[in-house]
């Protein structure tokens, strides 16, 4: 700081000017605080937005560098994705074509060995439809013999009409002969329906004889569990025909074949009770085992006998629509529709005859005689195969 007075050495000012002095100085000091701080705070302006170009300028270059790498980055992992496509839709495309041809060797292998099996039948098969066509052909040879003497007759009895009052008495006479005729067509026609369904299973049972390893006559019905049957009978008899190896607590376990479990085994047309004298009866995928003629003529007529008045008929069976829908939809495969239609065919009694949907069963239910049928499910998948349960009543 500039000097303005100088002190005489050993000489001490008076007190007015020691005090202006003091002022001089103070005014200069705070006069140079002023400018310095008017300084600094210039020079930390111009620091602080050289700071602020430098920032924004390195942030630029951060951005666009950055911005640079990631495209590179994600052109890169474009391009390796890309790449790991195409290696997996072509390691894709040949593991299914691999697939496929094995499916179509094993497919072409089970078809050559049923067409083996078929060749087996074709004998049998052929002696029956010959049997079947010349019971046709008596059929169509009477019934037609039948119907000229029926013309006949009409003839007659259109000239008689226009003959006098005395020889109307004859008309009568002609009438009854008239329904004589038709009588007798009538047993004809019903005589011939049995010889069809006599042919039919004497065919059925020889298909299965040619088919079969052992040519046995069929057994006598044989009641194994005396013990159980007596405990039923006052409570009500409730039989389960045709369990096979899947026996139920709370019934008599019926079967063709005698298995761990069976109580009786008998055939399904030959149990073994009296009419009128059983509660309730249920069959777990047995109706596809019979014809639909035997079904309808022998199977259900012989249960519905069975059963006492307000007895239960409890069926569960293929459910043939379901099957047909899935098979339309993609949803179940050939193998296992052939499988179910047909049965597995492991051994004598593993064949289905008889593809059933909810309402034909429910409608031959009704022609046998049965009341309140009941649907409780169907569609349900049950394994390989749809199924439905119906249940009916003998009023």
């Amino acid at each position: 700081m500039k000097k303005i007075f100088q002190k005489p050495a050993g000489i001490i000012p008076p007190l007015p000017i020691r005090e202006w002095v003091e002022k001089r100085v103070q005014f200069a000091i705070a006069e140079s605080v002023a400018q310095a701080h008017q300084e600094s705070k210039q020079q930390l302006a111009e620091v602080k937005s050289e700071i602020q170009d430098y920032l924004q300028s390195s942030i630029a270059e951060s951005i666009a560098q950055a911005y640079q790498n990631s495209k590179q980055e994600i052109a890169e992992f474009n391009s390796k994705i890309q790449a790991d496509l195409q290696s997996s839709i072509t390691e894709s495309v040949a593991r299914a074509h691999q697939d496929s041809k094995q499916q179509i060797a094993e497919f072409d292998s089970k078809i050559q060995a049923s067409i083996a099996d078929l060749a087996d039948k074709s004998y049998v098969e052929r002696r029956v439809k010959l049997s079947i066509l010349e019971v046709q052909g008596f059929f169509d040879q009477n019934v037609e013999t039948v119907s000229t003497s029926l013309r006949a007759i009409g003839k007659v009895i259109c000239e008689l009409q226009d003959l006098t009052k005395e020889n109307s008495r004859i008309v009568p006479k002609i009438q009854n002969e008239i329904q004589e005729l038709q009588e007798k067509v009538k047993n004809i026609s019903h005589f011939l329906k049995s010889m069809q369904m006599e042919n039919f299973g004497e065919g059925h049972v020889k298909l299965d004889n040619a088919c079969s390893s052992t040519n046995q006559p069929p057994s006598a019905p044989k009641i194994i569990n005396q013990a159980k049957l007596d405990a039923m009978k006052p409570d009500g008899i409730r039989l389960n025909v045709g369990c096979d190896h899947i026996p139920l607590e709370g019934y008599l376990n019926v079967n063709g074949r005698e298995l761990p479990g069976i109580d009786i085994v008998c055939d399904a047309h030959s149990i073994p009770f009296e009419n009128g004298s059983i509660k309730e009866i249920l069959s777990v995928h047995l109706v596809e085992h019979f014809p639909a003629n035997v079904l309808e003529s022998v199977i259900l007529p012989h249960w519905f006998t069975l059963l006492e008045t307000g007895g239960t008929l409890v069926t569960v069976a293929s459910d043939g629509g379901a099957m047909l829908e899935a098979v339309n939809a993609g949803t179940m495969s050939y193998e296992d529709f052939r499988e179910v239609l047909f049965g597995g065919q492991e051994y004598d009694n593993d064949f289905h005859y008889n593809m059933l949907t909810v309402d034909s069963f429910s409608a031959l239910l009704n022609h046998v005689g049965f009341s309140d049928v009941k649907l409780e499910y169907s569609g349900k998948r049950n394994g390989k195969c749809f199924e439905f349960r119906v249940t009916a009543r003998k009023p």
